[in-house]
């Protein structure tokens, strides 16, 4: 099945679910602020005391900017949102740094399901960038859903794997940056 073929998903959106703490001391980071750069505009949110954020999103790649009581500041390209899904996401910033995640980049992500329609877990999504050799994994969860974030344009062999043997390998392309290519796959497993 290619990306063409995809299984319809009847919502548009995902939530992003994301814990930030200090990096030395494993605090929550409360009162942090995230900057979602959409597009051509922001959207901002704050951290609860828990240093915990949940914001929801159209399916696609987004860049996020961290900043913390004016000393942290963390930027993370490429975080992919998979519409009908949650997912998690833990970052642990070091008082006094700056750093950046990353270069512009693209997200993959998808539900794998068997050929009855039922989720597909601990399923192992590898893709292998044909020109530079750089590999980017993934694992599905309990629901069969998986992100991999940060993948650089180009050509990828993809393979997906479960314990026992490989269920289907072909290749894709991610044509530019902030894309999120959606990796439906309805495998035939039993």
């Amino acid at each position: 099945m290619t990306n063409d073929d995809a299984m319809d998903t009847a919502e548009s959106t995902g939530i992003l679910y994301c814990t930030l703490v200090d990096r030395r001391s494993s605090i929550p980071l409360s009162d942090a602020r995230i900057t979602f750069v959409i597009g051509g505009g922001i959207v901002q949110v704050d951290t609860d005391s828990r240093g915990e954020f949940k914001a929801t999103f159209p399916e696609g790649v987004y860049e996020l900017i961290v900043s913390a009581g004016g000393e942290l500041s963390l930027t993370l390209r490429g975080i992919g949102v998979l519409a009908g899904y949650t997912q998690h996401i833990m970052r642990a910033l070091t008082p006094g740094e700056e750093s950046e995640e990353g270069q512009p980049s693209s997200a993959m992500g998808g539900y794998l399901v068997d050929r009855l329609g039922k989720p597909l877990p601990d399923a192992a999504i590898t893709a292998v960038a044909a020109d530079r050799q750089q590999t980017y994994t993934g694992l599905s969860d309990k629901f069969g859903a998986f992100v991999i974030h940060g993948m650089q344009p180009g050509t990828y062999d993809v393979s997906i794997r479960n314990t026992q043997r490989t269920l289907s390998a072909e290749k894709i392309t991610i044509a530019g940056e902030r894309q999120f290519y959606r990796y439906d796959q309805r495998l035939l497993v039993s």
